[in-house]
């Protein structure tokens, strides 16, 4: 299965402090879901105010273990831990077009194969963090610093 690496700014400039995540393409397991880009300024607009979300313009590259990369203006990370179970889920997006964001990877493995058996399940979280934003322990909405 191939695995997207997302490497991450950490909290001082360098590479000494990144951090780096893995999700697994959803390529390989479904059709990936397609969401209008505006999903990410609902989020963002339910989390106002709450100490629990925040925005993060940190997105250094995003490549494949098989060498294939996508451009980081075109990509997005949403990081979220649920607030009943305490686990934490990772959503990688790209952008495909003007005005959709694909799903292109998912974190936790054991998620991207909830997913992969029914996709409502991405679409049911990110609804959920639109509608219900306290349901959640904590939510990052990553983004490049050269935001789309």
């Amino acid at each position: 299965m191939t695995q997207w690496k997302v490497l991450l700014e950490g909290a001082e400039s360098g590479t000494h402090d990144d951090i780096a995540l893995s999700f697994q393409d959803t390529k390989e397991l479904m059709e990936p879901p397609v969401f209008e880009r505006y999903i990410l300024e609902e989020i963002t607009k339910a989390g106002k105010g709450k100490d629990h979300y925040s925005e993060l313009p940190n997105i250094k590259e995003v490549t494949s273990d098989k060498g294939e990369s996508i451009a980081t203006k075109k990509t997005a990370v949403v990081l979220v831990t649920l607030k009943e179970t305490k686990n934490k889920i990772g959503i990688l997006l790209s952008l495909k077009g003007k005005f959709n964001f694909e799903v292109r990877g998912l974190r936790p493995n054991n998620f991207a194969k909830e997913v992969a058996q029914d996709n409502t399940k991405v679409t049911a979280l990110l609804t959920k963090l639109t509608k219900e934003p306290d349901a959640f322990e904590d939510v990052n909405i990553v983004y490049p610093e050269d935001r789309f």
